[in-house]
């Protein structure tokens, strides 16, 4: 199988991530990813596209990362972050992705969410962390209040302004800023990651 020089394709830059599919190297627009989600998902589009930016540079090496059979496990349930993992990745066209669960965050965004992710490529795993510095706590706060139907007044217009300013952070910020990852053995799909809270481990 043909291989892609790193250095010849760089995996990440600016909106741009290159990625090798089927022989074939790809190079994705964030301003496509965007699509489905001009307003409403700014903000999850924008960390779940920029978390991919970070998988593609740890999964490269000297050659140019491979999305024909990548794993994924996202710790965050948000449409926006889903979508962004779908459009780098094809995950979940191709059944690969893993939403995880705790008590508590069952399949929407609440404050006990995760912002990291697992991206598999067969031989290794790039597990990627927001800084947990990032994202303010009153922006959990708020996304709780609405969860819960506890919203006050002008929250909804508080809850926009947070999202277009995290947005605009994530992408002015260089990614070693705002991210960290380190690399672990391969997942398999279905595999949740060893160690981590909500996991539990058999007995």
């Amino acid at each position: 199988m043909h291989t892609f020089s790193s250095k010849q394709y760089i995996p990440a830059e600016g909106l741009l991530i290159r990625v090798v599919d089927h022989g074939e190297v790809l190079t994705l627009d964030y301003q496509e990813a965007t699509r489905l989600h001009q307003r409403s998902l700014w903000w999850g589009t924008a960390v779940g596209y920029r978390a991919m930016q970070v998988a593609a540079v740890a999964l490269s090496g000297n050659k140019l990362w491979q999305r024909d059979n990548l794993v994924v496990v996202s710790a965050h349930p948000g449409d926006g972050v889903l979508d962004s993992l779908n459009y780098v990745t094809r995950c979940a066209d191709r059944d690969t992705l893993t939403v995880m669960q705790n008590s508590h965050c069952i399949n929407r965004c609440n404050s006990e969410m995760k912002f990291e992710w697992w991206v598999s490529d067969g031989g290794k795993t790039a597990h990627v962390m927001l800084h947990e510095d990032f994202v303010p706590r009153e922006f959990y706060e708020l996304i709780d209040r609405r969860v819960y139907s506890e919203t006050r007044a002008d929250d909804d217009k508080l809850f926009e302004l947070y999202k277009v300013n995290l947005s605009s952070r994530i992408w002015v910020a260089p990614l070693e800023q705002s991210f960290s990852f380190e690399l672990l053995p391969p997942m398999v799909r279905g595999e949740l990651p060893a160690g981590h809270a909500w996991v539990k481990e058999p007995a």
